[in-house]
């Protein structure tokens, strides 16, 4: 009884987990017809990976309806077959991060050795998912410039999202609170829920993102601004849903180190010498195989050192003040010989003694 107690919340435990990595994937459906329109059932449908290869098998219904749900991220080819037609290939087809693309397909009459290929087609309508967001894929995660290399930082790209901490919201040397600090849809920044590959990252205690990847681990990610399904909860403003990066048939991997120094910065016009200023952020990435086509690895690892000085602006003690003589502080009277004075700044107080 007990062990089957055990598989039975095992069971659960990987249902509701999968349940989970479905906010993060992608799904394909579609209609497969013939050339005059008509539906085609039983047709074989195959969505494929074209980086892992993995491969989504489908059979179309009676309506020549197909679907292919919590497929990953990435480059695919969508193919359908069926004897007495050409094979329909449609390649070129970029899927992201809680996606649902329809590709409808025609079948053309002829022999299955023969192919028609679609290349190069209007981007993909989501007309399955009514949810108002934007996509930062990761074109612009690797390549815009980010003071810091955070991705999270990005998040001001998508409308109706703004930063609570102003310019000061670039991760540099900030890994969580300022990053954190964003209103999306004028809602308060600790009520934004964060997701990473479906799970919650959000700190709730503080209203601050759990984990904060670097853009070398972050494949893309979606500003959910509004109109969103009821498996997105925990929040009074915006969902920000972050995917890391998987690993490929090929082996692929950076190494990289960024670095600020004060030898190359300008002198505050304050002070009379640059203050001491070392950022140091490097690390590694790579992904790869480990059974081609079925298990795949990544991982990175960073680390970043830093210190800094900053100007001060104040004022010290004249010498006369040293030795007791004010008469020089601002705001203070020196009365007649006979009385006796308290000194004090005439921004606090000023008293007089009749002796």
């Amino acid at each position: 009884m007990r062990f089957a107690a055990f598989r039975v919340a095992l069971c659960l435990g990987l249902s509701v987990l999968g349940a989970l990595a479905q906010q993060e994937r992608a799904s394909v459906f579609g209609i497969v017809t013939d050339s005059s329109g008509a539906s085609v059932a039983g047709a074989t449908v195959t969505i494929l990976n074209l980086g892992t290869g993995a491969a989504f098998v489908a059979q179309t219904s009676e309506e020549g309806f197909y679907s292919a749900p919590g497929v990953a991220l990435g480059q695919y080819q969508v193919s359908v077959e069926k004897p007495g037609f050409k094979k329909a290939v449609r390649t070129g087809l970029t899927l992201q991060v809680d996606q649902r693309a329809q590709v409808n397909l025609t079948l053309e009459i002829g022999a299955v050795a023969e192919t028609v290929e679609v290349v190069g087609q209007a981007p993909l309508v989501d007309t399955g998912n009514a949810t108002v967001g934007k996509v930062i894929e990761n074109r612009r995660v690797q390549e815009l410039p980010v003071n810091g290399r955070n991705a999270l930082s990005l998040v001001v790209l998508a409308p109706a999202v703004k930063s609570n901490g102003g310019t000061t919201n670039v991760g540099f040397a900030d890994r969580g609170p300022l990053l954190s600090s964003i209103s999306i849809n004028g809602g308060p920044s600790v009520m934004n829920h964060m997701l990473l590959d479906g799970a919650n990252n959000s700190q709730l205690f503080q209203g601050e993102v759990n984990i904060n990847l670097a853009v070398d681990a972050v494949q893309e990610f979606k500003v959910q601004t509004g109109v969103m399904s009821s498996e997105f909860g925990f929040h009074a403003g915006g969902v920000v849903n972050i995917v890391t990066k998987s690993g490929t048939n090929n082996i692929h991997g950076t190494a990289y180190h960024f670095f600020r120094n004060d030898r190359l910065d300008a002198r505050n016009a304050f002070a009379r010498l640059k203050p001491p200023l070392r950022f140091n952020q490097y690390g590694a990435s790579a992904g790869g195989p480990i059974v081609r086509n079925r298990t795949f690895y990544f991982g990175n690892w960073e680390r970043y050192n830093y210190y800094k000085g900053n100007p001060l602006v104040t004022s010290v003690p004249i010498q006369p003040w040293r030795e007791g003589d004010f008469r020089t502080l601002p705001g203070i009277s020196i009365l007649a010989p006979g009385t006796k004075t308290v000194y004090t700044h005439s921004a606090f107080l000023r008293a007089s003694v009749v002796a």
